[in-house]
């Protein structure tokens, strides 16, 4: 489904070389046609996995929301992510053929290590990626 609302879509930047993105911008607004276009794919489900964007696709989605970018320090890649609370709808949603990771990492079928956070890192092999971080606990 086009422009679903249950979808959040995210333009990561990831300095090069580095496993953690520096900053991100929500580009649900842009739309999911447009962003299509950008990415050069025709289904909807091409967006469930992360895109790194090339040249063209980033200076598509720049001029629609005014980004300013450089592809020499940086890598840029589109994510999808299940907003928080829309998982539960979206997993029994029988018109999805398949949907993106949740926004608050893996599953809670995937085992979290006592005191630990999941954290979204670069795309590896195409597929979301999340590592398991010591969550910082301050007296």
């Amino acid at each position: 489904m086009l422009d679903d609302p249950r979808i959040k879509r995210l333009l990561k930047r990831y300095p090069k070389d580095e496993i953690f993105s520096d900053a991100s911008v929500d580009v649900a607004g842009v739309g999911d046609s447009h962003l299509l276009r950008a990415c050069q794919r025709s289904d909807i489900d091409a967006l469930v996995l992360p895109i790194e964007l090339d040249e063209h696709a980033l200076s598509y989605v720049a001029t629609r929301i005014y980004l300013p970018y450089d592809m020499q320090q940086f890598d840029y890649f589109l994510h999808s992510y299940i907003r928080a609370e829309c998982v539960e709808s979206v997993y029994a949603d029988p018109t999805l053929k398949s949907y993106p990771a949740p926004e608050n990492g893996p599953p809670a079928k995937v085992p979290l290590p006592p005191g630990t956070t999941w954290f979204s890192v670069r795309p590896q092999e195409g597929q979301e990626s999340y590592e398991a971080w010591p969550t910082n606990e301050s007296a």
